[in-house]
C-alpha cells in the first residue's frame, strides 16, 4: 500500500462514508436476513441503499476499498457481507500521518 493509493481512495465522498458505516453497523443499518451485522458485516444492497446509488456503482466503490486492504469480504452462502479491516487502515493511517512530519 502506498501513500497516493490510500489518499485516491479517501478522495471519494462515497468510500469515506462506507468506512464510517462499516465502523459501527449497528447504528446505520436495519438488520440484514442473514447475518449478522457487528459480526459478519454487510452486504452490498443496504450499502448502496443507504448511499442513494445503483448497486453496481456500490460495488466498484467497494472494490476500490478492497484493493488497498480497507474493506475484506466474508461469504455467507448466498451472501457476501462487507467489514472494515482495522489493520489495514491502521497502516493506512501511518502512510498519512508521514504528510505531516
Amino acid at each position: 500500500m502506498e501513500i497516493h493509493e490510500v489518499a485516491a481512495v479517501l478522495s471519494s465522498e462515497v468510500r469515506v462514508k462506507f468506512l464510517l458505516w462499516l465502523k459501527r453497523p449497528d447504528e446505520h443499518f436495519t438488520s440484514q436476513r442473514d447475518g449478522d451485522l457487528s459480526e459478519h458485516g454487510v452486504c452490498l444492497s443496504l450499502l448502496a441503499e443507504k448511499a442513494e446509488i445503483a448497486m453496481p456503482t456500490a460495488l466498484r466503490h467497494l472494490e476500490r476499498l478492497k484493493q488497498i486492504g480497507f474493506v475484506k469480504t466474508t461469504r455467507r452462502t448466498p451472501y457476501n457481507f462487507h467489514a472494515r479491516d482495522e489493520v489495514a487502515i491502521a497502516e493506512g493511517l501511518k502512510l498519512l500521518e508521514r504528510l505531516m512530519r
